[in-house]
């Protein structure tokens, strides 16, 4: 069996190597985002896939540090908890070369910031018997939805395996810490899986749910022992714990199960977390009864030394908290404590306040907008089975107003703001509203009788039967002429969204519940581009559009003009006559643009940034395929770049295709396309 094991030639720099694969895969902006991509697969896909999960997730995430934007550290469910590793010259922090703008200065943000960091990333290679390499790449990752900018922050979890070389047109299975995949091999012998499991900007839970976990770490058993401070040293190839399954080893076998590849040493590193956090909780002004003014900041850590930083008009201002528990334990990390300062103000009201834990190298930094007080608090709110009794203290005056209700009056003997409403359903909270911002209340019951646990709502009677077509005056039951009735009400189906139109991908709701004397219900499609209908015989079916591409596309598809998707409803009656109404839904499709800054420099980088047209948190999200439409030769795919909820979507490559790019052509999931030229400068 033919074992791989990285030398030093391919064991130091294999890791950095193979990082330039990695840089310009930015994460998702969808919940999950599983990517398969095989170029020129001949076999079904269906075998590519994540088969075997992992349950033992990441336990907990800390708080964001505005000093970059990303969470101070991650932590497994063992304990250990992992920071970002951010020294550019440290070897152990593995960073690539050019991956930080200046090199010759310490790393800071947003100027000189890398595009990719990582708490944890495991790589591992083997060759294959028969031919070919495969290479796992495990990690949890920080990056950027598009721009080293403040709000683009992503932190994402990643297994992917990439296979080269292998026999053609087969599946394999592989097997790795976190899990077990199968990967079919296209006509060349290459394969591919990626799987990110990544919020959108900003929201760092998410990544908790991601393949990783518990943190891979060198074996403590096996020598050498791992740098003081890190999980390992990613030019050392070495065994490793942390697999929730016992498998700490990548390895290969064919349908039948035959092993063709095996490695239990990786390149691992992550820094130990020392950081502890700070998270700013709320600051607000307030002025006392002799106009003095203040700024109250909340602030909660792990830590023990907290401050507001100076700012305008401010001075440093150590945070108190509460004694620690006795005895203390330094064996134990401390526990999350409330801190609290209150600053006196001279100037100018200050915008934000920053507090800092000073304990973390480097220090932890977390900001809050300082609030002005709404002035308003609610003291009584409660229900006595007839009327809403609402009291509340204005420090600014009048008018106050019982949301939903109407306007509070002034009690000149208590000094609240008083009122009683009628009402029969109380709501669950009573909301304040006066001059400068509001207060609530949950509201206590007070008395009132019990429910008798009958309707009291009187039924109405049944309409009748759907209107049957036919001559008037024939003294046929429900006939208008013998009755004098009015006619039933006309089949209506109505959808909510039709002004806005259908999007390949996403789906609509229609509702016939307009219609009388019902029996059944039908939809079906009279016209326009094919689409799904869910719950057919429902009052209330779904409609769907599927995706127009697929990110496994190898050729661009032939965009074909847009029809409404026209949706007929049948109604019929007890008495079988049939009332029918059509609606017309139209199709929104994806409109892209590709930026004039989109560039190709051969042998350095090939970047095409642009937007699409659909934004927000569509499921599943939108992807981009890129073609290169280079005159002279064939059209060839280049990449797959994801859109984020703002539209945005950037393709990075470096070093980018081997043959000069001059054109591209750029086709969404959803319908749109558009071509233009690339720089070559």
């Amino acid at each position: 069996m033919n074992t791989h094991t990285p030398s030093p030639a391919r064991g130091a720099a294999p890791p950095r190597g193979r990082r330039a694969d990695r840089r310009g895969l930015r994460a998702s902006a969808s919940v999950a985002a599983l990517l398969l991509a095989a170029t020129g697969i001949t076999t079904a896909q269906a075998a590519t896939e994540v088969t075997e999960k992992n349950s033992s997730k990441l336990a907990a995430v800390g708080p964001v540090n505005t000093e970059h934007g990303f969470p101070s550290w991650y932590q497994d469910n063992t304990g250990l908890r992992l920071e970002l590793c951010l020294d550019g010259a440290n070897p152990l922090c593995n960073f690539p070369a050019g991956e930080i703008p200046d090199e010759t200065v310490p790393i800071s943000f947003p100027d000189n910031f890398p595009e990719e960091a990582f708490y944890m990333l495991g790589e591992a290679e083997i060759d294959l018997e028969g031919g070919g390499t495969a290479v796992l790449v495990l990690g949890l990752e920080a990056a950027f939805a598009n721009t080293v900018t403040n709000g683009d922050q992503v932190v994402f979890g990643r297994q992917r395996i990439t296979v080269k070389g292998a026999a053609p047109d087969t599946t394999l299975t592989f097997q790795h810490p976190y899990g077990t995949m199968t990967i079919d091999t296209d006509d060349s012998g290459r394969g591919r899986l990626v799987e990110d499991i990544s919020p959108a900007p900003g929201n760092f839970t998410t990544a908790l749910k991601s393949n990783i976990g518990p943190f891979l770490k060198w074996d403590p058993d096996v020598a050498p022992a791992a740098p003081e401070g890190y999980i390992g040293d990613p030019s050392v190839p070495h065994k490793v714990v942390g697999s929730p399954f016992g498998r700490n080893s990548f390895s290969a076998q064919t349908a039948d199960g035959t092993r063709i590849g095996f490695t239990d040493e990786f390149a691992i590193n992550g820094k130990i977390s020392t950081n502890r956090g700070v998270q700013a909780d709320r600051a607000v002004l307030t002025t006392d009864a002799d106009g003095k003014r203040y700024i109250d900041v909340f602030a909660s850590s792990e830590g023990t030394q907290l401050q507001v930083a100076a700012g305008t008009g401010i001075e440093v201002t150590p945070l108190r908290a509460d004694p620690l528990p006795e005895p203390v334990d330094p064996a134990n990390p401390v526990p999350m404590r409330r801190f609290y300062a209150r600053i006196a103000l001279t100037g100018e009201d200050p915008a934000e306040i920053r507090v800092q834990n000073i304990g973390d190298k480097p220090i932890s930094t977390s900001t809050v907008k300082v609030a002005k007080p709404s002035g308003i608090a609610v003291v009584k709110a409660s229900y006595d089975g007839t009327g809403l009794a609402v009291a509340a203290r204005s420090d600014f005056g009048g008018p106050v107003t019982a949301e939903g209700y109407g306007t509070l009056e002034l009690n000149a003997a208590s000094g609240l703001y008083e009122g009683t409403f009628p009402t029969v359903a109380p709501p669950a909270t009573a909301v304040v509203n006066g001059p400068q911002g509001s207060g609530s209340l949950p509201v206590s019951v007070t008395g009132g009788a019990a429910g008798t646990g009958q309707d009291p709502v009187t039924p109405s009677p049944d309409p009748g039967p759907v209107i049957e077509v036919g001559e008037p005056g024939t003294g046929d039951p429900g006939d208008p002429a013998d009755t004098g009735e009015p006619p039933a009400t006309v089949v209506n189906a109505d959808a909510a969204t039709a002004a806005t139109g259908i999007a390949p991908g996403t789906s609509v709701g229609l509702d016939g519940s307009a219609s009388t004397g019902a029996a059944s219900y039908a939809w079906r499609q009279l016209s326009g581009s094919p689409a799904t209908i869910t719950g057919a015989d429902t009052i209330k079916p779904t409609v769907a559009l599927p995706l127009f591409a697929a990110t496994t596309d190898t050729a661009p598809r032939t965009v074909a003009p847009a029809e409404p998707v026209v949706i007929e409803l049948s109604v019929t009656g007890a008495d079988g006559t049939v009332a029918t109404d059509t609606v017309s839904l139209p199709v929104e499709r994806d409109r892209i643009s590709i930026d004039s800054g989109s560039r190709h420099r051969l042998g350095t980088e090939f970047r095409v940034t642009g937007t699409s047209s659909l934004t927000g948190a569509l499921t599943p999200g939108t992807s981009v395929i890129v073609y290169d439409t280079t005159p002279g030769r064939p059209v060839s795919k280049l990449g797959v770049a994801s859109v984020d909820t703002t539209g945005a979507f950037t393709l990075k490559q470096k070093p980018g295709p081997s043959r000069t790019v001059s054109s591209v052509l750029v086709q969404s999931t959803r319908g749109g396309e558009a071509r233009a030229a690339v720089s070559n400068r």
